[in-house]
């Protein structure tokens, strides 16, 4: 298990310090001195994977390709949490850490969620590993985040940021439940790499650049041990879904938002519901819905094959659909 202190108040007083010249000489010291303890408390968990696939060309030549992420581990027995990777027998997997490698195997891989778990071969005697069970849910929106990565052939390297924003899409990308956004852009070989708290609780994983608005997504601490549980005990993630698009759009009250029906996936289970396009959803499982990502989320915490009932408005009616929720390829 690793511990952490409490680094929020050391930067208010790198903050103050900057403002009164009398205390400038001494504080910045302490509050940088806190930044170490926290790099130097997760840094050795911290780990670099290699993946090299051999391939041949058209002209018989051999090559091999290199993919580098980070990934850190999750017990004492060598399991390490990363970016999905290749399933099938062929490409050879590599765990670097403290300038030695270690040959691994893959356990399980979700593509869906970009997570897979590996498991060294040979693990070294002592593993310092970071607990996904001992983590924040649920980040507040301008909370301090900070992040521990591998880029490309460095060291374990601290980043710092903020958390920004949650979202349950990214354009027309739907996600399986509700992603973390947060203002620390993901590198070269920075994909996997832990997210902490200001207390060093772990609040995701990087599974998505944006590097358009310099952030990531993280898939966030709750949801993140549901999926390690699945790959552990059933070797894959079945995300439950309904094959239809939605939009959320502002209601006629002030801050309320409305879930819109906009399509219907062809010979889907919502098509051969009672469902329409144009449909306002209102509720699920008789929860009241305030926003897309609460809607979302809802699914997640079911199963393929689940009924999931949705109350919803067409027109002057209010009529209860059930639809069998389908398996995310």
């Amino acid at each position: 298990m690793l511990r952490i202190a409490r680094f929020v108040g050391a930067l208010i007083v790198t903050a103050l310090a900057t403002l009164n010249p009398a205390t400038s000489k001494s504080q910045p010291l302490e509050a940088e001195l806190r930044l170490i303890d926290l790099y130097q408390n997760f840094k050795d968990a911290v780990v670099k994977v290699k993946i090299a696939i051999q391939t041949t060309d058209a002209n018989g030549d051999t090559k091999v390709s290199l993919t580098v992420m980070t990934g850190f581990y999750i017990d004492s027995e060598g399991t390490v949490l990363t970016n999905a990777v290749p399933m099938e027998p062929g490409p050879r997997m590599r765990i670097e850490h403290k300038a030695t490698q270690f040959l691994a195997v893959p356990i399980a891989s979700d593509p869906v969620t970009n997570l897979a778990l590996l498991r060294v071969a040979q693990p070294p005697e002592k593993i310092d590993y970071i607990d996904i069970n001992a983590s924040n849910d649920s980040p507040e929106i301008g909370s301090i985040a900070y992040a521990i990565s591998s880029p490309l052939n460095l060291d374990p390297t601290p980043k710092l940021g903020l958390v920004t924003g949650r979202e349950s899409n990214f354009n027309e990308v739907a996600f399986p439940f509700t992603y973390t956004r947060v203002s620390i852009p993901s590198g070269p070989a920075e994909g996997g790499s832990p997210f902490f708290d200001s207390e060093g609780k772990l609040i995701g994983i990087s599974v998505a650049a944006l590097p358009d608005v310099d952030s990531s997504y993280i898939i966030p601490a709750d949801q993140l041990a549901k999926i390690v549980e699945q790959l552990q005990s059933e070797k894959s993630v079945s995300h439950p879904l309904i094959r239809a698009s939605f939009l959320e759009q502002g209601g006629q009250e002030f801050g309320k938002r409305s879930i819109i029906v906009t399509g219907l996936a062809a010979e889907s289970n919502a098509e051969k519901s009672d469902l329409r396009v144009g449909d306002k959803i209102i509720q699920a499982q008789d929860t009241t819905l305030e926003s897309i990502n609460q809607f979302r989320d809802l699914i997640a915490e079911l199963q393929p094959g689940n009924f999931i009932r949705l109350t919803i408005e067409r027109g002057n009616q209010e009529l209860e659909i059930p639809i069998l929720l389908e398996k995310r390829n």
